[in-house]
């Protein structure tokens, strides 16, 4: 096994490295940090049913119907195209009567291509279900600076 020295470690994405809490694992410092705080936001009971790394299916896999010969009969069997598209989110928890889908990230990622897309998906889909469902879903970003944090909430 080798070892690696303090310059020489890989570097992980986004620029962080993984934080193992309490049989969780974290992508950064930061975030156990903001568990920790949600926790005891917890245990002062205002805020409830606290989950970490949810995911929800943003975008459904693409299927199509194959028609299959045997020897003696026709089988048809759905073949997928295209994978489904997964948002994990960092943080779930029930805020007085609405649910909260929370992200913390930093400055830099908050800015990554990709999670701005994902980010757009998620909020369109909680858009959908609170039109249906009479508005039960907030997604909140916290982002964080060296000198604080920052929460964006879209309602």
């Amino acid at each position: 096994m080798r070892k690696w020295s303090a310059y020489q470690q890989p570097k992980m994405k986004y620029w962080s490295s993984k934080v193992l809490y309490k049989g969780k694992t974290f992508d950064s410092s930061k975030e156990r940090d903001r568990y920790i705080y949600l926790q005891h936001l917890e245990s002062k009971g205002s805020i409830s049913q606290l989950h970490t790394q949810v995911s929800f299916e943003i975008i459904p896999a693409t299927k199509k119907t194959v028609q299959v010969q045997l020897k003696t009969k026709v089988r048809y069997d759905e073949k997928v195209l295209e994978q489904n598209a997964e948002y994990t989110c960092d943080f779930i928890y029930k805020e007085g009567d609405k649910y909260v889908c929370e992200e913390f990230k930093s400055e830099q990622t908050a800015k990554l291509a990709d999670y701005v897309l994902r980010r757009k998906l998620m909020i369109r889909k909680i858009y959908a279900h609170n039109a249906k469902c009479r508005g039960q879903w907030i997604f909140r970003e916290v982002v964080y600076r060296m000198r604080g944090a920052t929460t964006i909430e879209n309602k």
